[in-house]
């Protein structure tokens, strides 16, 4: 099954350009990006998420007895008192910790490492990658805010796509063009009138759902 089906039946999921709140039974409280899914299970032993698609900014509850536990399919994750964000990406796992820290086992070699506050870093099921500084955008993106520090507009657009259920092409003569400030990604419509009313690019539209980005000629 797709992760897109597996997202429709998972106990809290988001749809494209939908972002959530909501407060767990121990009252953790996550917040869903946009086309994003996780599964709850909790018992007497441990607290454990799964991420399913997307991603999701966690705010721990204490719980002394309880471990809080988040998996994808390249590792696990164990909150020590935190505030966090984590992404699946196409082949790893991005964790940006902003309070407390985040442990991190791989799940096929079992390499294991603590992120803290102020730390980012990458993993996959085998390895764990260079620790960097945590990027606020990170945590901004859930809330569906894009921040860009100097991005090319290729990566601003990839960003936009997951808002937008359609078609969102640029021509590759301005897909290096680079971008600065911040912008509404769940209205891709407004980020893309704002792109355009700084930036040598124009915005063509052969149907409402089908947007292509190119020079402004």
């Amino acid at each position: 099954m797709s992760s897109t089906a597996l997202a429709w039946f998972a106990d809290y999921h988001t749809g494209i350009g939908e972002m959530r709140e909501v407060q767990l039974p121990d009252g953790t409280q996550v917040w869903l990006g946009t086309a994003s899914a996780f599964n709850q299970s909790y018992d007497n032993n441990q607290r454990l998420l799964s991420l399913v698609k997307g991603e999701i900014l966690i705010q721990t509850a204490a719980d002394a007895a309880r471990p809080f536990l988040v998996d994808t399919p390249h590792g696990r994750m164990r909150a020590l008192g935190t505030r966090f964000t984590t992404r699946l990406e196409d082949k790893e796992t991005l964790l940006a910790v902003y309070q407390g820290a985040v442990e991190v086992r791989t799940s096929e070699t079992a390499a294991t490492t603590i992120v803290r506050a102020g730390q980012q870093l990458r993993f996959d099921a085998h390895n764990i990658y260079a620790v960097e500084t945590a990027d606020p955008a990170h945590e901004a993106s859930v809330r569906g805010i894009l921040i860009a520090h100097n991005i090319p507009l290729e990566q601003v657009i990839r960003e936009l796509r997951r808002y937008h259920a359609g078609h969102l092409g640029i021509d590759p003569a301005v897909a290096q063009l680079p971008v600065f400030g911040s912008y509404p990604a769940y209205d891709p419509e407004r980020t893309l009138a704002m792109l355009a009313s700084v930036m040598p690019i124009r915005v063509q539209r052969r149907m409402s759902w089908w947007i292509s980005i190119g020079p402004d000629a």
